[in-house]
């Protein structure tokens, strides 16, 4: 099976590091994959390193936050402009299946009609909760179009109720993201149990995107609030963003007396050395439509402290995996310093987290579903 993936931007995060992972986990079942991408950038270059075919091309989005009309038409002209160029990179490749990873791109359903392809559109984000975005042409054309996909993947249950909740249930599918392998889970365990916390600072972490919707400020302000009884907690800040909200973050740090407690780290490649760098790590968005983060911080054994909202709800049980907050700051706050004067309670709920995750969130798990959807589609096809 042959299959083409269209993503929407370049960078290494939560939805091109989920690709990436079911890419890994369909070559087991001998899926050849080949991917689009709208530029070169550190997405391609992982795609490459696996041996995977990439073509650029500059795929247009179809959410904005305060595009105009004039560029919604701008927009839709040049995703037509595009097909007959994807549809002989289509041919070329020889393709079974046109599979969409994202909900922003509207060009995946677009080419699966012209080259008479069957179309899988997985959907990792809410758009407008999470991101703030608003569909070019409203929520009923955006539905609509979706509808029409051979089969229709949601991330979270949150996803499929917010997305997919006016369609029928035979062609949707929620699947949960794979973060790691198997034997991957099992040596994060073993690392995780080595590099113990024996030191006296207890460390939090806020890991990906830094943006207003992520909550870094919250986290901030939390830290704040204990600062004073808690003199041993220090926050790590995990990721890069808008150069305004970052400075935003560390300028609220100074004003709140703890800058020297709060670390920017910016980017890393790797995300894990920032997971067993933390005791805990802090999930503060309100409407994540899963949470890759914390999956992967339950795969390093860190409990996470979580928005009591969306897709960090479905994942995190309450004093059992981690803890579930609601509001603001002081909320999370209380949360923290329950971590903090109780350590091994901590990381007994870190424990069962990971117990968790390695049966539901695997490479292995993620990677079967989908290829049962992969299948289905091409055996209704070909029926």
């Amino acid at each position: 099976m042959r299959i083409v993936f269209l993503t929407h931007y370049t960078a290494l995060y939560g939805a091109n590091r989920s690709l990436l992972n079911l890419i890994d986990g369909l070559a087991n079942y001998g899926v050849v994959a080949h991917v689009v991408s709208p530029g070169e950038g550190a997405i391609t270059d992982a795609l490459r390193s696996r041996g995977v075919g990439v073509a650029v091309l500059p795929l247009q989005w179809w959410v904005s936050r305060h595009g105009g009309r004039r560029d919604v038409v701008r927009r839709l002209y040049h995703n037509i402009k595009l097909l007959p160029t994807l549809a002989r990179q289509v041919r070329q490749w020889e393709i079974d299946v046109v599979y969409t990873n994202s909900a922003f791109l509207p060009v995946g359903a677009m080419l699966a009609g012209w080259v008479r392809l069957p179309h899988v559109w997985h959907l990792r984000e809410f758009c407008d909760l999470d991101y703030g975005f608003q569909h070019d042409w409203g929520a009923r054309v955006f539905r609509q179009v979706v509808e029409q996909a051979d089969a229709k993947i949601a991330i979270s249950k949150a996803v499929r109720s917010h997305l997919l909740h006016s369609m029928g249930s035979e062609s949707v599918h929620v699947i949960y993201n794979g973060v790691a392998s198997k034997a991957e889970f099992d040596n994060l365990y073993e690392r995780a149990n080595s590099e113990g916390s024996d030191k006296e600072e207890y460390t939090f972490a806020v890991v990906g995107l830094i943006n207003p919707n992520k909550g870094q400020e919250v986290a901030i302000r939390a830290l704040a609030t204990i600062a004073g009884r808690v003199p041993t907690a220090r926050l790590l800040i995990v990721g890069s963003g808008g150069k305004a909200y970052v400075d935003r973050c560390r300028e609220l740090s100074g004003e709140l007396g703890i800058a020297d407690r709060v670390e920017f780290w910016g980017y890393v490649e790797d995300p894990y050395k920032a997971y067993m760098a933390s005791d805990a790590i802090l999930m503060c968005s309100r409407y994540e439509a899963l949470g890759r983060t914390t999956l992967e911080a339950m795969a390093c054994c860190r409990p996470v402290i979580g928005y009591d909202e969306a897709g960090t709800a479905e994942v995190i049980e309450h004093e059992h995996t981690g803890l579930l907050y609601r509001d603001g700051p002081e909320s999370l706050a209380r949360c923290m310093a329950r971590f903090v004067d109780n350590p091994g309670w901590a990381r007994q709920l870190g424990e069962r987290g990971w117990h968790v995750a390695r049966r539901k969130y695997t490479i292995e798990v993620c990677a079967e579903q989908v290829y049962r959807v992969l299948q289905s589609v091409v055996t209704a096809t070909h029926a």
